[in-house]
C-alpha cells in the first residue's frame, strides 16, 4: 500500500471514529492504584471502558499503550468510538526526579499526544488526574482553594500545572471539555509499587505488620483521601453531564501525624512511629467546590480503619 492510501485510510478511521455520539470511556494508567479502582467502579455501574497501561502483565481484559510511543497512542483511540478519556497514566516524584527525561516524555509529550489524538477523535471529555503539587511543596499554614495560585516548585508539580493550562486553554476554545482534579495523599490498600509504603500498610492485617513508619513530623498535618473516593471523584467527573469548574481538589480529611498515629494504634494494634525531624506534610486543599458541586461526603478514616 503507498503512503497516499496510508493517509487516507488513517483519515477514514479518525472520520468513523469522530461520528458515533456514543463511545467508550478510555483509562490510561488502568493498573495503578486509582486506575484499578476506577476501573472497578465503571464496570460495576455497566459504563463501556476500555482499560490501558504501559504494561498489563497478564491481565488479558488491558490493553497495552505506551504514551511516548505517538503510533500506540494513536492506535488506542481509533481503536474504537472515544466518548471520554480519565488520565491516570504518569510517571510518579520519586522517578521523576530520578529520570527527568524519562519523565517528561511521558507526563508531558505522551499526554499531550493523547490529549491530542481526542480531540481528533472528538472525544467529548478529557479528565486529567493532576495533583496537590500545582500549590508547591512547602506548608500552606490554611487550605488552599483553586482561587488560590498555582506556584508549584518541583517539576513534578510543574508538569501538572503545564497540561492543566494547556488543557483549559483548549476548553475555553470549546475545543475539548478539559477538567483537572487535584489529588491530595491517596491512602488504601492495593498499592504496589510506592516510595510511602505507609499509606497501604496502616489498613493491612496487624499480623502482617509489626510496625509503621509515618515519615512526617509529629505535628504535620496531612491531607489525606481513599482511594475509593479519589475514583469516585474522577468517575463523577467523566459522567456528570456538565462540569460546572475545570479544576477540582480533592475533598479531604487533615490529620495531625500524631493523631493519626494514635488512631491507628488503637483500631489496628499496630505500632506506628512518626519522625521528630520529618516534613511538615506540604501544602493543604480545600475541597469544598468538588463536595458542594457533587453533593460529595467522604467515608470517615475511622470508620475505614475499623472496617
Amino acid at each position: 500500500m503507498d503512503d497516499e492510501n496510508c493517509r487516507v485510510s488513517l483519515a477514514e478511521l479518525y472520520e468513523m471514529a469522530s461520528n458515533s455520539k456514543q463511545g467508550v470511556v478510555i483509562v490510561t494508567g488502568a493498573d495503578g492504584h486509582i486506575g484499578r479502582e476506577v476501573c472497578r467502579l465503571l464496570k460495576t455501574s455497566g459504563t463501556k471502558f476500555l482499560a490501558t497501561d504501559v504494561d498489563p502483565g497478564e491481565a488479558s481484559d488491558f490493553v497495552a499503550c505506551d504514551l511516548s510511543r505517538k503510533d500506540d497512542v494513536a492506535r488506542l483511540l481509533l481503536s474504537q468510538p472515544v466518548r471520554a478519556v480519565i488520565h491516570l497514566a504518569a510517571i510518579l516524584p520519586s522517578a521523576f526526579h530520578s529520570h527527568p527525561l524519562a519523565a517528561v516524555d511521558v507526563n508531558l509529550t505522551g499526554c499531550f499526544e493523547l490529549l491530542r489524538q481526542a480531540v481528533s477523535v472528538q472525544a467529548e471529555r478529557f479528565v486529567f488526574a493532576s495533583s496537590r503539587s500545582v500549590y508547591g511543596s512547602s506548608f500552606s499554614g490554611r487550605p488552599l482553594t483553586e482561587m488560590d495560585p498555582a506556584t508549584p516548585d518541583e517539576p513534578y508539580g510543574a508538569a501538572k500545572r503545564v497540561v492543566e493550562l494547556v488543557g483549559e486553554t483548549l476548553a475555553t476554545a470549546q475545543t475539548i471539555e478539559f477538567v483537572s482534579l487535584r489529588i491530595a495523599i491517596v491512602i488504601g490498600q492495593g498499592i504496589k509499587k510506592t516510595s510511602s509504603p505507609w499509606r497501604a500498610e496502616i489498613f493491612e492485617s496487624p499480623s502482617k505488620r509489626h510496625r509503621i513508619n509515618i515519615p512526617f513530623a509529629p505535628e504535620a498535618v496531612l491531607p489525606l483521601v481513599h482511594v475509593e473516593d479519589v475514583a469516585r471523584m474522577l468517575v463523577a467527573l467523566a459522567e456528570t453531564s456538565k462540569p460546572r469548574s475545570s479544576v477540582y481538589n480533592t475533598p479531604v480529611e487533615n490529620w495531625e501525624a500524631r493523631s493519626l498515629k494514635e488512631a491507628i494504634e488503637n483500631t489496628r494494634g499496630v505500632h506506628v512511629e512518626v519522625s521528630p525531624h520529618g516534613p511538615h506534610g506540604g501544602p493543604l486543599c480545600d475541597g469544598s467546590r468538588f463536595a458542594r458541586e457533587f453533593g460529595f461526603q467522604l467515608q470517615g478514616l475511622r470508620r475505614r480503619l475499623l472496617g
